[in-house]
């Protein structure tokens, strides 16, 4: 099962309103209370002071006509097909004007709102955007709509120009955060500030991509989801990169990105069948890295309250979890020498099966002093029956999984239940009677328990050869 996010992650319209207005550009004409205008090139304002105590040269319409024009597109801001055919007039009638960089910005509104229904006018945008930071460098409506809709006009290939444009876009927003409006709560303005970084992060990662540097591309959608962390199908195209990557050391990372876009139901969440059919997909993965579902409710409810792992966040995988098994197993078997021998009967018996019993198992004294050892061990995992049993199971490898069965001819005295009780670790020799390979189990008929009178005399074999 495959995955595709696009790198152009969701607009930032729906934040605030206050935002929209910040991203929306001018809202008022340049005279700020100006009476009509005369009809001959009239002044838009007194000299304002430039740089170095010098006045700034003021801006003047050509006639009336401009004046008009201009103040119309501005009241035209919530209607943008209307806005954009006056603007269109303006710049016909009007190519060289005072006021080049707010009509920019008026024509940055109006195709921001066309852009997402409307390819051409997204194209048109990201040359309004790339016009109007020739003029201002900084601008932060030229700078935040290029970052926005730039890998969205690129898409996977983008020209080279276009490329270089995004990231001196994205770094400009990051580098020039607009004030807070002036009607905004410091909580909605950190929340508004880091989606407008994310914003810079994403298309900076979709540049990476295009670029085929991984590592630049993970940083920045890291830096992403700590900027905003609603960003469901951020995490999933995180994920799905970290996967492509082909390198087990991230796996686990990846699959907690993938639980996080599956787990997370807030804002910015994806769609509910999208999220279980990642669900599914976690599920089957880490499955097969982990070897089974052991730790993954736990991955899932972690993820669904963080869009990062935390410090030291690690899954094992089948490989590690065997390997630690067997160091521990081989570790077993240099110590204990009872369990050396129990181990290597089990072996020979899954091996070579029935031959095996039969020539080196059945009948046979086990451990019978092989080795020095005359006793295995074992915990009692159940007694059957309760009160009186005559068949008691132990687990020898594994004190929770049955391996050894102990079969008595008659009913264990009372005082044998002081020493083989449930969860209680026994000592054992006697005949082997039969075995079974899967589930494995080796069962003693009336075999001897160091400290237990049994009803029964033990039975006696042949010595193992």
């Amino acid at each position: 099962m495959e995955f595709c996010f696009l790198r152009a992650r969701k607009p930032l319209m729906a934040t605030s309103a206050a935002l929209v207005l910040l991203l929306a550009g001018p809202t008022s004409l340049p005279l700020a209370g100006a009476q009509a205008a005369p009809a001959q090139q009239p002044a838009a304002g007194g000299q304002q002071p430039a740089a170095g105590g010098q006045a700034a040269p003021a801006k003047n319409y050509k006639d009336r006509g401009e004046y008009d024009l201009y103040n119309q597109a501005v009241q035209q801001s919530k209607d943008p097909k209307t806005q954009l055919q006056t603007l269109q007039t303006w710049q016909d009638k009007y190519p060289q004007t005072d006021f080049g960089t707010e009509r920019l910005q008026l024509f940055i509104n109006a195709l921001r709102q066309l852009a997402p229904n409307d390819p051409a006018a997204a194209k048109t945008l990201i040359d309004k955007c790339i016009a109007v930071l020739k003029v201002d460098p900084k601008n932060f409506q030229g700078n935040y709509f290029l970052a926005l809709w730039g890998p969205r006009v690129g898409g996977t290939s983008p020209s080279p120009d276009l490329l270089s444009q995004v990231d001196t876009a994205s770094h400009g927003v990051l580098d020039n955060l607009p004030p807070k409006p002036a009607n905004m709560s410091d909580a909605d303005w950190d929340k508004a500030k880091g989606a407008i970084q994310a914003i810079a992060h994403n298309a900076l990662a979709w540049e990476a991509v295009q670029k085929k540097d991984n590592a630049t591309a993970e940083n920045e959608d890291k830096a992403s989801l700590q900027a905003d962390p609603t960003q469901a199908n951020v995490s999933a195209g995180y994920g799905r990169m970290l996967i492509d990557d082909k390198d087990d050391k991230k796996i686990p990372q990846a699959l907690f990105e993938y639980a996080r876009a599956s787990q997370y139901d807030g804002t910015g969440a994806l769609p509910a069948d999208q999220r279980q059919k990642l669900a599914d997909y976690v599920k089957t993965q880490y499955t097969n890295f982990h070897g089974n579902t052991e730790g993954l409710d736990q991955l899932m409810a972690q993820a669904k309250t963080s869009p990062l792992p935390p410090d030291g966040f690690a899954i094992q995988s089948a490989n590690d979890l065997a390997k630690g098994q067997a160091d521990v197993l081989n570790q077993r078997i240099q110590s204990d020498p009872a369990f050396k021998i129990w181990y290597a009967i089990k072996q020979n018996l899954q091996d070579k099966g029935a031959a095996f019993f039969t020539s080196d198992v059945k009948d046979v004294e086990v451990p019978g002093g092989a080795e020095g050892v005359k006793n295995f061990s074992g915990t009692v995992i159940s007694l059957d029956p309760a009160d009186r049993p005559t068949k008691v199971v132990l687990g020898v490898e594994d004190p929770t999984k049955p391996d050894a069965t102990l079969e008595f001819s008659q009913p264990l005295p009372a005082d044998a239940l002081n020493v083989v009780k449930v969860g209680q670790k026994i000592e054992f020799s006697g005949i082997a009677d039969s075995f079974t390979k899967d589930p494995y189990m080796l069962t003693f008929k009336d075999p001897t328990i160091p400290g237990v009178k049994t009803t029964t005399p033990a039975r006696t074999g042949r010595k193992r050869r």
